[in-house]
């Protein structure tokens, strides 16, 4: 190797080296970074034999990605359900709970029979329309955490919306940047893309999509189904109808759910939109037809009516209407005739709502009837989906187990799924992450190869300064 080629071989080496040396430093120095993929530095010979960075890459594996936000996307949305019936399902109760819907029944029938044995003490027909008033307020209650629940969805819909379209945007200009070419560097390059890996990391809990690279290196995106989110430099801003339940991205539909619909499937948002598009609302209709049954079942049972006028239990003071508004369980509330404060009088839970004057003080013909409503098969809506025929209370009991294991059921798959992304992101994070051991290790054979070409430098330059002297 003549002198000129030496040298050249040495200086490439040092350029090489440093180059080399930068990458580990920043591999090293972002060790903690979870946002950040390893660089890796390649290393060629050209044709004249000198070294080379061929080029610098991140230490990324597409397939894992991907996996890592499925499973990211399926987590948030069973998540996001259980966190939505959370406050109405610790609410409602289970069956070890001494204050449910179905314990205010019970204590109500209780109270009842405990009238049909004395129809003429007023301090238990006191006691039964309390008991009354108790289960009116309790599904008062029910009802109430339901409609705050709906409303806790809408505005999580909203809000996820807002984020969404925010990081669409974010997105947008980073392929701006991709595209210009203005980045110059290579290591701005890469940091683009660690922050491109790290936003799409984020939107996965919102949503699922799949991702494309077009020939200018800008990613596109799409809904899970196919529908266009990010392509050509243009973001489609996503929008929900509340009224229709229909979620949009631009002109495109991604309601998730909807057949022939190409949009979305998992993510919070997904989680949310089932939530107040079916869950709750079917939750809501099963607890307004405990309502309805027990307005309409003590209306068939008073014998004392006439037509139009309302029962014990009625629709915010009025007759029941057919069909109900939604939100029944919510307006249910005693009759004021059996309510001293409202001009009423206890002794009617005895003679019937209709009653003008007291009826004899030992009849309990109405005090039975009104029990043998209550403990006979009563028909239900069932479009509700618990069944067409029960008596009230395997209804309520019904219900409650019915959605609880709702929660339960989307706790559970959270945790499950949860831990599955757990599992993939450490397979990932081995894979694109820092191992500081091994970039030190790297180092030091950074530091010999330094060694290695500046004693080759020395030595060019002594043998020239040598033959130099020689003239």
């Amino acid at each position: 190797m003549g002198l000129t080629s030496a040298f050249n071989a040495a200086r490439s080496g040092m350029g090489v080296t440093s180059r080399w040396a930068e990458s580990v430093s920043s591999n090293i120095a972002n060790a903690n970074n979870p946002n950040f993929a390893r660089r890796d530095t390649h290393i060629a010979t050209n044709a004249q034999g000198a070294a080379t960075v061929s080029e610098i890459t991140r230490a990324v594996d597409s397939s894992l990605d991907a996996m890592y936000r499925d499973e990211v996307g399926r987590t948030a949305r069973q998540d996001a359900i259980a966190s939505g019936l959370s406050a109405y399902t610790s609410l409602l109760g289970d069956s070890q709970s001494s204050n449910t819907i179905l314990t205010r029944l019970t204590d109500f029938q209780n109270a009842l029979g405990l009238l049909s044995v004395s129809p003429s003490d007023g301090a238990l027909q006191r006691s039964t329309v309390a008991e009354a008033q108790e289960l009116a307020r309790t599904l008062n209650s029910a009802g109430s955490e339901l409609a705050d629940a709906m409303d806790s969805a809408e505005d999580g819909i909203g809000a996820d919306i807002a984020e969404i379209n925010a990081a669409l945007s974010r997105l947008d200009g980073y392929n701006e940047q991709l595209s210009s070419g203005g980045l110059g560097a290579s290591e701005a390059q890469l940091a683009l893309q660690d922050k491109i890996g790290a936003e799409l990391d984020a939107l996965a809990e919102y949503m699922d999509f799949t991702l494309r690279t077009d020939a200018q290196g800008r990613i596109e995106l799409f809904a899970a189904g196919g529908a266009p989110l990010l392509t050509g430099n243009a973001a489609q801003v996503l929008s929900f109808d509340a009224a229709t339940g229909t979620l949009s991205a631009g002109e495109f539909e991604i309601t998730p759910g909807v057949p022939g619909v190409r949009g979305i499937s998992e993510g919070a948002l997904a989680g949310k939109i089932e939530l107040f598009s079916e869950t709750l609302p079917e939750m809501q209709a099963q607890l307004d037809e405990v309502a309805r049954a027990l307005i309409a079942g003590m209306e068939d049972a008073d014998a004392s009516l006439a037509p139009g006028e309302a029962g014990l239990f009625t629709d915010a003071g009025g007759v029941l209407s057919d069909p109900a508004a939604p939100g029944l369980a919510l307006r249910i509330a005693v009759n004021g005739a059996v309510l001293p404060e409202q001009g009423g009088a206890y002794w009617r839970i005895r003679d019937g709502m209709g009653a003008d004057v007291p009826g004899a003080a030992g009849d309990n013909t109405q005090i039975e009837a009104f029990i043998a409503v209550l403990d006979g098969d009563m028909a239900f809506d069932p479009e509700a989906g618990l069944g067409e025929s029960a008596t009230l209370s395997s209804y309520v009991a019904t219900l409650i187990a019915s959605q609880n294991s709702a929660r339960a059921e989307a706790e559970s798959s959270a945790e499950s799924l949860a831990a599955g992304a757990i599992a993939v992101q450490s397979t990932r994070m081995s894979f694109m992450g820092v191992n500081v051991d091994d970039e030190l290790q790297q180092l030091t054979a950074i530091e010999q190869s330094y060694g290695a070409n500046a004693q080759v430098l020395t030595v060019v330059s002594e043998m020239i300064d040598t033959l130099l002297n020689a003239v």
